[in-house]
């Protein structure tokens, strides 16, 4: 529950839509969660998952399909062979700008 509450104060904190005052709050207060709970983000970079595309689903899906997944084999298969680690952990998002629909790579660990 912290880290889904860390990430949405972190959107509200770059929200071009928020006044400096209420993203400068989100700010502060997603810092004291992640030192509360002992997380920080590896890299201030995203990770896209390479040949792992995400969509909203199309109108007419039954209400149980969240997205829709186009997997480029060799495009993913080559992503992969570039990571290190046995797990690879991704969360699928949704672009505030845009709206596009992307996964990228969970970044968020808890410090040591």
């Amino acid at each position: 529950m912290s880290k889904d509450k860390i990430e949405s104060l972190l959107r509200k904190a770059k929200d071009p839509a928020s006044t400096f005052e209420e993203a400068a709050t989100a700010r502060n207060m997603a810092e004291k969660l992640m030192q509360k709970h002992g997380y920080h983000r590896s890299s201030k970079e995203k990770i896209f998952v390479k040949g792992f595309y995400v969509r909203e689903p199309k109108p007419k899906k039954p209400p149980w399909v969240l997205f829709e997944l186009s997997i480029r084999r060799e495009e993913l298969l080559r992503w992969l062979e570039e990571q290190q680690g046995e797990w690879i952990n991704a969360q699928v998002c949704k672009s505030k700008d845009t709206g596009n629909w992307y996964a990228e790579v969970d970044q968020w660990e808890k410090k040591k």
